[in-house]
Protein backbone atom coordinates (compact mmCIF):
# COMPACT_ATOMS: atom_id res chain seq x y z
CA UNK A 1 0.00 0.00 0.00
CA UNK A 2 1.31 3.25 -0.74
CA UNK A 3 1.18 6.50 1.01
CA UNK A 4 0.76 9.93 -0.50
CA UNK A 5 2.43 12.74 1.08
CA UNK A 6 1.33 16.09 0.41
CA UNK A 7 3.29 18.37 -0.72
CA UNK A 8 3.31 21.82 0.33
CA UNK A 9 4.86 24.16 -2.37
CA UNK A 10 5.82 27.41 -2.15
CA UNK A 11 3.23 30.72 -2.63
CA UNK A 12 3.98 32.66 -5.42
CA UNK A 13 4.02 36.38 -5.05
CA UNK A 14 2.71 38.97 -7.66
CA UNK A 15 4.57 42.40 -6.51
CA UNK A 16 3.76 43.97 -10.53
CA UNK A 17 -0.81 43.71 -9.02
CA UNK A 18 0.46 45.55 -5.72
CA UNK A 19 2.35 48.22 -7.23
CA UNK A 20 -0.50 48.78 -9.90
CA UNK A 21 -2.92 49.35 -6.67
CA UNK A 22 -0.72 51.86 -5.07
CA UNK A 23 -0.33 53.93 -8.14
CA UNK A 24 -4.23 53.61 -7.99
CA UNK A 25 -4.25 55.29 -4.59
CA UNK A 26 -1.78 57.90 -5.61
CA UNK A 27 -3.79 58.95 -8.64
CA UNK A 28 -6.94 59.40 -6.57
CA UNK A 29 -5.07 61.30 -3.90
CA UNK A 30 -3.57 63.73 -6.52
CA UNK A 31 -7.20 63.81 -7.99
CA UNK A 32 -8.91 64.82 -4.95
CA UNK A 33 -6.46 67.42 -3.95
CA UNK A 34 -7.14 68.88 -7.05
CA UNK A 35 -10.31 68.82 -7.25
CA UNK A 36 -10.32 70.72 -3.42
CA UNK A 37 -8.10 72.97 -4.76
CA UNK A 38 -9.66 73.83 -7.72
CA UNK A 39 -12.91 74.36 -5.88
CA UNK A 40 -10.81 76.21 -3.36
CA UNK A 41 -9.89 78.73 -6.23
CA UNK A 42 -13.43 78.59 -7.75
CA UNK A 43 -14.75 80.56 -4.16
CA UNK A 44 -11.59 82.66 -3.87
CA UNK A 45 -12.74 84.24 -7.16
CA UNK A 46 -16.27 84.40 -6.11
CA UNK A 47 -15.33 85.82 -3.18
CA UNK A 48 -12.90 88.38 -4.95
CA UNK A 49 -16.05 89.06 -8.00
CA UNK A 50 -18.45 89.62 -5.03
CA UNK A 51 -16.01 92.55 -3.20
CA UNK A 52 -15.52 93.88 -6.52
CA UNK A 53 -18.68 94.59 -7.61
CA UNK A 54 -20.30 95.37 -4.13
CA UNK A 55 -16.71 98.33 -4.51
CA UNK A 56 -18.08 99.41 -8.21
CA UNK A 57 -21.56 99.45 -6.53
CA UNK A 58 -20.54 101.87 -3.36
CA UNK A 59 -18.59 103.79 -6.15
CA UNK A 60 -21.50 104.52 -8.45
CA UNK A 61 -23.98 105.13 -5.72
CA UNK A 62 -21.37 107.92 -5.09
CA UNK A 63 -21.35 109.49 -8.00
CA UNK A 64 -24.92 108.90 -9.21
CA UNK A 65 -25.27 111.11 -5.49
CA UNK A 66 -22.74 113.60 -6.64
CA UNK A 67 -24.65 113.92 -10.08
CA UNK A 68 -28.02 114.25 -8.31
CA UNK A 69 -26.41 116.97 -5.84
CA UNK A 70 -25.19 118.79 -8.50
CA UNK A 71 -28.66 118.59 -10.48
CA UNK A 72 -30.74 119.84 -7.80
CA UNK A 73 -27.90 122.99 -6.99
CA UNK A 74 -28.76 124.00 -11.22
CA UNK A 75 -32.37 123.93 -9.87
CA UNK A 76 -31.90 126.23 -6.94
CA UNK A 77 -29.76 128.59 -8.55
CA UNK A 78 -32.48 129.12 -11.41
CA UNK A 79 -33.63 132.68 -10.51
CA UNK A 80 -36.33 132.94 -12.47
CA UNK A 81 -38.79 130.43 -11.34
CA UNK A 82 -41.88 132.28 -12.77
CA UNK A 83 -40.78 131.21 -16.24
CA UNK A 84 -39.39 127.60 -17.05
CA UNK A 85 -38.48 126.73 -20.39
CA UNK A 86 -36.55 124.03 -22.23
CA UNK A 87 -33.52 127.18 -23.20
CA UNK A 88 -32.39 127.19 -19.29
CA UNK A 89 -29.72 125.62 -17.74
CA UNK A 90 -31.50 123.03 -16.09
CA UNK A 91 -32.68 121.89 -19.30
CA UNK A 92 -29.84 121.77 -21.36
CA UNK A 93 -28.06 119.62 -18.49
CA UNK A 94 -26.52 116.66 -20.68
CA UNK A 95 -28.51 117.63 -23.97
CA UNK A 96 -26.61 117.26 -26.99
CA UNK A 97 -27.25 120.85 -27.65
CA UNK A 98 -25.37 121.92 -24.52
CA UNK A 99 -22.05 123.76 -25.64
CA UNK A 100 -19.63 124.27 -23.30
CA UNK A 101 -19.02 128.05 -22.45
CA UNK A 102 -15.73 129.21 -23.58
CA UNK A 103 -15.55 131.44 -20.76
CA UNK A 104 -16.04 129.20 -18.40
CA UNK A 105 -13.13 126.97 -18.35
CA UNK A 106 -12.85 125.89 -14.50
CA UNK A 107 -16.17 124.95 -14.97
CA UNK A 108 -16.92 121.37 -13.57
CA UNK A 109 -17.29 118.68 -17.01
CA UNK A 110 -18.60 115.20 -17.33
CA UNK A 111 -15.57 114.86 -20.02
CA UNK A 112 -13.39 112.11 -17.87
CA UNK A 113 -10.35 113.86 -19.28
CA UNK A 114 -8.75 116.97 -18.19
CA UNK A 115 -6.90 119.44 -20.70
CA UNK A 116 -4.42 121.66 -19.62
CA UNK A 117 -3.30 124.30 -21.78
CA UNK A 118 -4.83 126.27 -25.00
CA UNK A 119 -1.93 126.53 -26.98
CA UNK A 120 -1.94 124.09 -29.82
CA UNK A 121 1.69 122.88 -29.53
CA UNK A 122 1.53 122.19 -25.71
CA UNK A 123 1.25 118.39 -25.06
CA UNK A 124 -2.17 116.74 -23.59
CA UNK A 125 -2.24 116.11 -20.32
CA UNK A 126 -5.11 113.40 -19.18
CA UNK A 127 -5.99 112.22 -15.88
CA UNK A 128 -8.00 108.94 -15.74
CA UNK A 129 -11.04 108.78 -13.18
CA UNK A 130 -11.95 105.42 -14.36
CA UNK A 131 -15.03 106.37 -15.61
CA UNK A 132 -16.43 105.31 -18.69
CA UNK A 133 -19.66 107.12 -18.57
CA UNK A 134 -21.60 109.90 -16.47
CA UNK A 135 -24.85 111.41 -17.51
CA UNK A 136 -27.07 113.04 -16.20
CA UNK A 137 -30.25 115.08 -17.56
CA UNK A 138 -33.33 116.96 -15.79
CA UNK A 139 -37.06 116.24 -16.74
CA UNK A 140 -39.82 118.62 -16.45
CA UNK A 141 -42.64 116.24 -15.04
CA UNK A 142 -45.38 119.09 -15.87
CA UNK A 143 -44.72 118.93 -19.37
CA UNK A 144 -46.41 115.68 -18.57
CA UNK A 145 -50.26 114.72 -17.77
CA UNK A 146 -50.71 113.72 -13.72
CA UNK A 147 -52.53 110.74 -14.34
CA UNK A 148 -53.54 111.59 -10.54
CA UNK A 149 -55.58 114.81 -11.61
CA UNK A 150 -58.61 112.05 -13.04
CA UNK A 151 -59.75 112.16 -9.57
CA UNK A 152 -59.18 115.65 -8.74
CA UNK A 153 -61.31 118.03 -6.85
CA UNK A 154 -59.73 121.12 -6.64
CA UNK A 155 -61.93 124.54 -7.54
CA UNK A 156 -58.73 126.17 -9.17
CA UNK A 157 -58.82 123.56 -11.72
CA UNK A 158 -60.45 121.65 -14.49
CA UNK A 159 -62.97 119.20 -13.24
CA UNK A 160 -63.08 115.39 -13.55
CA UNK A 161 -65.33 115.44 -16.05
CA UNK A 162 -62.77 117.82 -18.21
CA UNK A 163 -59.93 115.30 -16.82
CA UNK A 164 -61.86 112.66 -18.38
CA UNK A 165 -62.00 114.38 -21.93
CA UNK A 166 -57.93 114.86 -21.71
CA UNK A 167 -57.11 111.31 -20.93
CA UNK A 168 -59.25 110.06 -23.59
CA UNK A 169 -58.35 112.36 -25.69
CA UNK A 170 -54.73 111.73 -25.14
CA UNK A 171 -55.61 107.55 -25.53
CA UNK A 172 -56.61 109.07 -28.75
CA UNK A 173 -53.92 110.75 -30.22
CA UNK A 174 -51.14 107.86 -29.37
CA UNK A 175 -53.96 105.24 -31.07
CA UNK A 176 -54.50 103.57 -27.72
CA UNK A 177 -57.79 101.71 -28.28
CA UNK A 178 -59.19 100.54 -31.51
CA UNK A 179 -62.75 101.78 -30.11
CA UNK A 180 -64.07 104.82 -27.76
CA UNK A 181 -65.27 102.03 -26.17
CA UNK A 182 -61.87 100.45 -25.31
CA UNK A 183 -60.55 104.19 -24.04
CA UNK A 184 -63.61 104.29 -21.65
CA UNK A 185 -62.75 100.74 -20.42
CA UNK A 186 -59.41 102.14 -19.42
CA UNK A 187 -60.54 105.31 -18.08
CA UNK A 188 -63.04 103.38 -16.17
CA UNK A 189 -60.55 100.88 -14.45
CA UNK A 190 -57.94 103.38 -13.56
CA UNK A 191 -60.37 106.13 -11.89
CA UNK A 192 -61.65 102.66 -9.91
CA UNK A 193 -57.89 102.23 -9.08
CA UNK A 194 -57.66 105.38 -8.17
CA UNK A 195 -60.75 106.19 -5.99
CA UNK A 196 -61.52 105.21 -2.22
CA UNK A 197 -64.71 103.41 -2.87
CA UNK A 198 -65.50 100.08 -3.76
CA UNK A 199 -67.98 100.57 -6.49
CA UNK A 200 -67.30 100.13 -10.30
CA UNK A 201 -67.63 103.12 -12.00
CA UNK A 202 -70.95 103.39 -13.82
CA UNK A 203 -71.87 104.56 -17.30
CA UNK A 204 -68.39 105.19 -18.72
CA UNK A 205 -67.17 101.75 -19.47
CA UNK A 206 -66.52 98.54 -17.76
CA UNK A 207 -65.03 99.59 -14.40
CA UNK A 208 -62.97 97.26 -12.12
CA UNK A 209 -62.90 97.30 -8.72
CA UNK A 210 -61.20 94.67 -6.09
CA UNK A 211 -64.20 92.07 -6.42
CA UNK A 212 -62.80 91.84 -10.08
CA UNK A 213 -59.12 91.60 -9.17
CA UNK A 214 -59.86 89.16 -6.31
CA UNK A 215 -60.63 86.20 -8.43
CA UNK A 216 -57.55 86.36 -10.38
CA UNK A 217 -55.28 83.36 -10.73
CA UNK A 218 -52.88 85.96 -8.32
CA UNK A 219 -55.70 87.91 -6.73
CA UNK A 220 -54.87 91.52 -4.80
CA UNK A 221 -56.88 94.58 -3.93
CA UNK A 222 -57.43 97.47 -5.91
CA UNK A 223 -55.23 100.32 -5.03
CA UNK A 224 -57.95 102.87 -3.93
CA UNK A 225 -55.69 105.57 -3.59
CA UNK A 226 -53.36 107.71 -6.05
CA UNK A 227 -50.64 106.02 -8.26
CA UNK A 228 -47.24 106.33 -6.92
CA UNK A 229 -45.40 104.82 -10.07
CA UNK A 230 -46.19 104.14 -13.63
CA UNK A 231 -44.94 100.62 -12.87
CA UNK A 232 -48.77 100.32 -11.04
CA UNK A 233 -50.56 100.70 -13.66
CA UNK A 234 -49.54 97.04 -14.83
CA UNK A 235 -52.19 96.18 -11.90
CA UNK A 236 -54.98 97.90 -13.57
CA UNK A 237 -57.31 96.30 -15.39
CA UNK A 238 -56.69 96.62 -19.29
CA UNK A 239 -53.12 98.34 -19.21
CA UNK A 240 -50.54 96.08 -20.92
CA UNK A 241 -46.81 97.03 -21.13
CA UNK A 242 -47.78 98.02 -24.72
CA UNK A 243 -50.28 100.65 -23.52
CA UNK A 244 -47.70 101.44 -20.64
CA UNK A 245 -44.99 102.11 -23.20
CA UNK A 246 -47.30 104.34 -25.31
CA UNK A 247 -48.40 106.22 -22.08
CA UNK A 248 -44.74 106.83 -20.08
CA UNK A 249 -43.20 109.91 -22.60
CA UNK A 250 -46.24 111.36 -22.10
CA UNK A 251 -47.81 111.29 -18.37
CA UNK A 252 -46.45 111.41 -15.06
CA UNK A 253 -47.46 110.67 -11.41
CA UNK A 254 -47.73 113.00 -9.09
CA UNK A 255 -48.17 113.43 -5.67
CA UNK A 256 -51.19 115.94 -6.03
CA UNK A 257 -54.35 116.11 -7.68
CA UNK A 258 -54.98 118.85 -10.03
CA UNK A 259 -51.60 119.73 -11.39
CA UNK A 260 -51.21 122.29 -14.30
CA UNK A 261 -48.88 121.62 -17.72
CA UNK A 262 -46.11 124.13 -18.35
CA UNK A 263 -47.11 125.58 -21.53
CA UNK A 264 -43.40 125.41 -22.42
CA UNK A 265 -42.03 121.77 -21.97
CA UNK A 266 -45.41 120.59 -23.29
CA UNK A 267 -45.49 118.47 -26.15
CA UNK A 268 -48.50 118.72 -28.79
CA UNK A 269 -49.56 115.51 -28.34
CA UNK A 270 -50.65 116.35 -24.73
CA UNK A 271 -51.49 120.52 -25.77
CA UNK A 272 -54.19 118.99 -28.19
CA UNK A 273 -55.66 116.93 -25.81
CA UNK A 274 -57.06 119.93 -23.78
CA UNK A 275 -60.05 120.43 -25.76
CA UNK A 276 -63.87 119.48 -24.88
CA UNK A 277 -64.15 117.48 -28.08
CA UNK A 278 -62.61 114.43 -29.92
CA UNK A 279 -58.87 115.27 -31.30
CA UNK A 280 -59.83 115.31 -34.98
CA UNK A 281 -56.29 117.88 -36.32
CA UNK A 282 -53.10 118.60 -33.86
CA UNK A 283 -51.47 120.68 -36.51
CA UNK A 284 -53.18 123.93 -34.91
CA UNK A 285 -50.95 123.34 -31.81
CA UNK A 286 -47.87 122.10 -33.48
CA UNK A 287 -48.36 125.39 -35.74
CA UNK A 288 -48.21 127.05 -32.30
CA UNK A 289 -45.00 125.43 -30.67
CA UNK A 290 -42.93 125.98 -33.56
CA UNK A 291 -42.53 128.98 -32.40
CA UNK A 292 -39.95 127.95 -29.87
CA UNK A 293 -37.36 127.32 -32.48
CA UNK A 294 -37.55 131.34 -33.09
CA UNK A 295 -34.10 133.24 -32.84
CA UNK A 296 -34.55 134.64 -29.37
CA UNK A 297 -37.27 132.76 -27.99
CA UNK A 298 -36.99 133.36 -23.70
CA UNK A 299 -40.31 130.98 -23.41
CA UNK A 300 -44.02 131.40 -23.32
CA UNK A 301 -44.92 134.26 -20.91
CA UNK A 302 -48.31 134.01 -19.23
CA UNK A 303 -50.05 136.20 -22.35
CA UNK A 304 -48.97 133.23 -24.41
CA UNK A 305 -51.62 131.57 -22.60
CA UNK A 306 -54.20 133.03 -24.33
CA UNK A 307 -52.67 132.00 -27.83
CA UNK A 308 -52.52 128.73 -26.89
CA UNK A 309 -55.94 128.46 -25.82
CA UNK A 310 -56.87 129.86 -29.33
CA UNK A 311 -54.40 126.60 -30.97
CA UNK A 312 -56.07 124.45 -28.77
CA UNK A 313 -59.80 125.43 -29.97
CA UNK A 314 -58.48 124.38 -33.86
CA UNK A 315 -58.12 120.49 -32.83
CA UNK A 316 -61.66 120.07 -32.68
CA UNK A 317 -63.67 123.05 -34.70
CA UNK A 318 -66.52 123.39 -32.78
CA UNK A 319 -65.25 122.10 -29.26
CA UNK A 320 -63.75 124.99 -26.76
CA UNK A 321 -60.51 124.60 -24.69
CA UNK A 322 -60.46 123.03 -21.32
CA UNK A 323 -59.50 126.11 -19.14
CA UNK A 324 -56.96 126.20 -15.60
CA UNK A 325 -55.29 123.57 -17.31
CA UNK A 326 -51.50 125.88 -18.37
CA UNK A 327 -49.07 127.87 -16.65
CA UNK A 328 -45.65 128.74 -17.69
CA UNK A 329 -43.51 127.19 -15.15
CA UNK A 330 -43.14 124.23 -12.43
CA UNK A 331 -42.66 122.77 -9.40
CA UNK A 332 -42.11 119.33 -10.39
CA UNK A 333 -38.55 118.02 -11.69
CA UNK A 334 -37.04 114.11 -12.34
CA UNK A 335 -33.23 113.90 -12.06
CA UNK A 336 -31.74 111.29 -14.58
CA UNK A 337 -28.49 109.79 -13.83
CA UNK A 338 -26.21 107.40 -15.41
CA UNK A 339 -23.30 106.15 -14.44
CA UNK A 340 -21.28 103.40 -16.29
CA UNK A 341 -17.65 101.35 -14.90
CA UNK A 342 -16.81 98.53 -16.62
CA UNK A 343 -19.03 96.36 -17.54
CA UNK A 344 -21.40 97.82 -14.12
CA UNK A 345 -23.87 100.30 -14.86
CA UNK A 346 -26.48 101.36 -12.24
CA UNK A 347 -29.59 104.67 -13.12
CA UNK A 348 -31.24 106.44 -11.02
CA UNK A 349 -34.22 108.68 -11.11
CA UNK A 350 -35.23 111.13 -8.33
CA UNK A 351 -38.00 113.08 -8.65
CA UNK A 352 -38.05 116.59 -6.84
CA UNK A 353 -40.61 119.38 -5.62
CA UNK A 354 -39.14 123.01 -6.46
CA UNK A 355 -41.10 125.90 -5.04
CA UNK A 356 -42.02 128.80 -6.86
CA UNK A 357 -40.07 131.62 -4.78
CA UNK A 358 -39.38 135.28 -5.06
CA UNK A 359 -35.86 136.02 -6.25
CA UNK A 360 -35.40 137.73 -2.46
CA UNK A 361 -35.59 135.06 -0.83
CA UNK A 362 -34.08 132.40 -3.16
CA UNK A 363 -31.44 131.43 -0.90
CA UNK A 364 -33.61 130.23 1.51
CA UNK A 365 -35.82 127.97 -0.68
CA UNK A 366 -35.13 124.27 -0.28
CA UNK A 367 -35.66 121.17 -2.94
CA UNK A 368 -37.72 118.92 -1.28
CA UNK A 369 -36.83 115.11 -2.89
CA UNK A 370 -40.20 112.78 -3.23
CA UNK A 371 -39.16 109.53 -4.78
CA UNK A 372 -35.75 108.01 -5.51
CA UNK A 373 -35.46 104.93 -7.39
CA UNK A 374 -31.93 103.39 -8.53
CA UNK A 375 -31.28 100.02 -10.51
CA UNK A 376 -29.25 98.71 -13.45
CA UNK A 377 -32.75 99.12 -16.02
CA UNK A 378 -31.50 101.95 -17.57
CA UNK A 379 -33.79 104.01 -20.60
CA UNK A 380 -33.59 102.32 -24.20
CA UNK A 381 -32.28 103.46 -27.04
CA UNK A 382 -35.51 104.18 -29.54
CA UNK A 383 -33.58 100.86 -31.74
CA UNK A 384 -33.76 98.95 -28.30
CA UNK A 385 -37.79 100.21 -28.07
CA UNK A 386 -38.21 98.99 -31.34
CA UNK A 387 -36.62 96.04 -30.97
CA UNK A 388 -38.74 95.05 -27.79
CA UNK A 389 -41.91 96.29 -29.39
CA UNK A 390 -42.36 93.13 -30.93
CA UNK A 391 -41.52 90.58 -28.01
CA UNK A 392 -43.83 93.30 -25.86
CA UNK A 393 -46.31 92.81 -28.37
CA UNK A 394 -46.25 89.00 -28.10
CA UNK A 395 -46.53 89.16 -24.17
CA UNK A 396 -49.60 91.22 -24.25
CA UNK A 397 -51.68 88.54 -25.40
CA UNK A 398 -50.46 86.63 -22.29
CA UNK A 399 -50.86 89.43 -19.87
CA UNK A 400 -54.28 90.35 -21.19
CA UNK A 401 -55.24 86.90 -20.31
CA UNK A 402 -53.86 86.86 -16.69
CA UNK A 403 -55.98 90.17 -16.43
Amino acid sequence: MLLSRKTNYPRKHYPHKQQGLVMLMVVGVVVLMITLLALMLEDQHQLIRQVSNQRVSEQSLHYSQGLEAWAMRVLHDDANRQVDHGDEKWALMGRPELEADEEQDDSFSLDPTLRLGSEEDEEESTIDFGIDTLEVTIDDLQGRYNLNNLISGQKDVAPPQDQRRIFLNLLQVLEIGEFEEDRQDLYSALVDWLDENDTNTAGLGRGAESNDYKIKSTPYFAGDQPLSSIGELKYVQGFTREIIRKLRPFVSILPIQGAKLNLNSVPPEVLASLNQGPVVDISPVQGFLARKQDPGFLGFQVGDIQAANTAINGVSPGNGFIANMLQVNSQFFQINSKVTLGDYQVCSRTIVLRQSANPDTLSKQSISVLSREQDTVCKLTEEQQTTNAESEAQESATDEDIR
